[in-house]
C-alpha cells in the first residue's frame, strides 16, 4: 500500500494533544493530504506536527483562534482539496482493517456513495478497549468533500452533513484511547451537557417532565444492556452510568432554562 497515495484529505482540529497526536498521523499515512488545525497549543503540539513535515507528511498545518467544534471543523473542510474527506481527532487512530477499508472506498471508480460511517472502539479506564463484541457508536466521519456541510448551529457532538446515499463500513474501526478518570469524565459531562442545552434552547426545544424522568435512564440501559457494555465488567457500568449522568445533566439544564426563560 503506498504512503500518501489515497485522495483522501484527513482532517484533524487540536490544541494541547502532544501526547497523542503522533500515533494519530502515523495511522494516516495513507492519505494524500493531512490538515491540522491547532488553536494555540503550548504543549509542543505544534513542535510535533512539524516533525512529521520533516519526515515527509503532506500536513498543511494553520493556526485558527477556537470558535467552537462546529466551526473550526468547518474551517479544517474549507482548506480541504481531496475529492475524500476523513475527520478524526487526535487521540483516534485508524487500525489496519479500517484503513484497507477506506483506501478501496476512496479508489473504487464505480463507488456511488457519498458518506461513510465509522464504528469507534472506546478505550476504558482500566479495561482497556471495550470488548470486541460491543455495538461501537458509528460516526459519519469519511465522506466526499463536495457538498459536505457542517451544522454550525451545533456546540458538541457535531458531524458533517453530506448530501445522497450514505453506507457504514463494516471491516475496522477508529480505536479511540483517552485515559479519562471518573473525575475528568463527570466534568467533561457537565460542560458538555451545558453546551447541549445551549443548543437545544437555540433550536426552541421545549422541555418534558417524561423526558427529564425517562431519558436518562434510557440512555444507561441503551448503552448497559442494547449496545452490551455489560461485556466489560465494571467498567462497562461505570461508561454506561456516565452517559446516564450526562443525559439527565442534559435535560435538567434544559428544564432549568425554559423556567428562567434565558440561556443555559
Amino acid at each position: 500500500m503506498t504512503r500518501f497515495a489515497s485522495p483522501v484529505s484527513a482532517l484533524i482540529i487540536c490544541v494541547d494533544e502532544a501526547d497523542m497526536i503522533g500515533p494519530c498521523l502515523e495511522s494516516i499515512d495513507f492519505c494524500a493530504e493531512i490538515i491540522v488545525v491547532d488553536s494555540g497549543s503550548t504543549d509542543g503540539t505544534v513542535e510535533c506536527v512539524k516533525g512529521y513535515i520533516a519526515k515527509g507528511y503532506p500536513i498543511k498545518l494553520l493556526h485558527n483562534d477556537w470558535p467552537g467544534f462546529p466551526r473550526q471543523r468547518q474551517f479544517s473542510l474549507d482548506h480541504a482539496t481531496q475529492p475524500w474527506c476523513l475527520s478524526i481527532d487526535p487521540d483516534e487512530r485508524v487500525d489496519d482493517q479500517l484503513r484497507q477499508s477506506i483506501v478501496a472506498i476512496t479508489q473504487a471508480a464505480d463507488n456511488k456513495v457519498s458518506g461513510w460511517y465509522i464504528r469507534r472502539r472506546d478505550w476504558l479506564k482500566g479495561y482497556g478497549y471495550a470488548h470486541r463484541w460491543v455495538l461501537h457508536n458509528r460516526l459519519m466521519r469519511l465522506f466526499r468533500r463536495e457538498g459536505a456541510t457542517m451544522d454550525l448551529t451545533a456546540r458538541v457532538h457535531e458531524a458533517f452533513h453530506v448530501p445522497g446515499e450514505t453506507g457504514t463500513i463494516e471491516k475496522g474501526v477508529l480505536l479511540h484511547r483517552r485515559e479519562i478518570s471518573v473525575e475528568e469524565d463527570l466534568a467533561r459531562a457537565n460542560a458538555y451537557s451545558g453546551l447541549k442545552a445551549v443548543t437545544l434552547v437555540e433550536k426552541g426545544k421545549k422541555p418534558g417532565l417524561v423526558r427529564l424522568v425517562l431519558s436518562p435512564f434510557g440512555n444507561f440501559l441503551k448503552f448497559y444492556l442494547a449496545k452490551r457494555y455489560f461485556l466489560c465488567g465494571r467498567h462497562g457500568f461505570v461508561y454506561s452510568m456516565s452517559v446516564m449522568i450526562y443525559s439527565f445533566a442534559t435535560e435538567a439544564k434544559l428544564y432549568e432554562a425554559s423556567e428562567r426563560n434565558d440561556p443555559v
